[in-house]
C-alpha cells in the first residue's frame, strides 16, 4: 500500500511538473492580470471608490446580476458606478475572493468563473453575501479588461 501511494504520489508530482511546463510566460503573465482584475475588484469596492472599477471593467461592460430567477441587467461601466454609488455606502465592507478558474479562448480572450463571500456591516448589523462570478475577460491595446460579469448571488443571509 505505501509503495502504491509512493507511485502515486510521483506521478501526481510528474504530471503537474508536465503541465507547469506547457504554460508559456505569456500565458502565466496573463492570468496574473486577470485575476489583479479581480482581486482589484474587492479591493476598490471595501474602500468604497467605485468610480476606480472603470479601470478593471471596460467602458461597454455587460453585467447582468442573478438573485434566483430574476436577472437585473447593466450596460456600461458608467452606469455600473452610478448604480453601485446610489444603492449607498456600509459602514464597513469587506471581500473576500477565492478560487478563479480561467479559460483562454485564445491570445485575447478569456473566460473565468471566480467565488467570493461578502461582509457588509452598517450601523452594527451585519450581512454576509456568498456570490460566483462568470466573467469574460478581453486583452484589449496589451491590457486585460471584464468586459462581461454573471454576478450570482447564492446566498445573502
Amino acid at each position: 500500500m505505501k509503495k502504491l501511494f509512493a507511485t502515486m504520489m510521483m506521478l501526481a508530482m510528474v504530471v503537474g511538473i508536465k503541465a507547469q511546463q506547457t504554460i508559456s510566460a505569456q500565458e502565466m503573465s496573463d492570468r496574473i492580470q486577470i485575476r489583479a482584475l479581480v482581486d482589484r475588484y474587492a479591493l476598490e469596492s471595501d474602500q468604497f471608490k467605485q468610480e476606480n472599477y472603470s479601470e478593471i471593467f471596460h467602458k461597454d461592460l455587460k453585467l447582468r446580476i442573478h438573485v434566483g430567477d430574476n436577472v437585473n441587467e447593466i450596460s456600461g461601466v458608467d452606469n455600473m458606478i452610478n448604480i453601485y454609488k446610489a444603492a449607498g455606502a456600509v459602514d464597513i465592507s469587506f471581500h473576500q475572493t477565492g478560487q478563479q478558474l480561467l479559460d483562454f479562448a485564445d491570445a485575447t480572450h478569456a473566460t473565468g468563473w471566480v467565488y467570493l463571500t461578502a461582509l457588509m456591516v452598517n450601523k452594527g448589523n451585519a450581512s454576509h453575501m456568498y456570490l460566483r462570478y462568470f466573467d469574460k475577460y478581453e486583452k484589449i491595446d496589451g491590457r486585460w479588461w471584464i468586459v462581461e460579469r454573471d454576478q450570482y448571488i447564492l446566498f445573502n443571509e
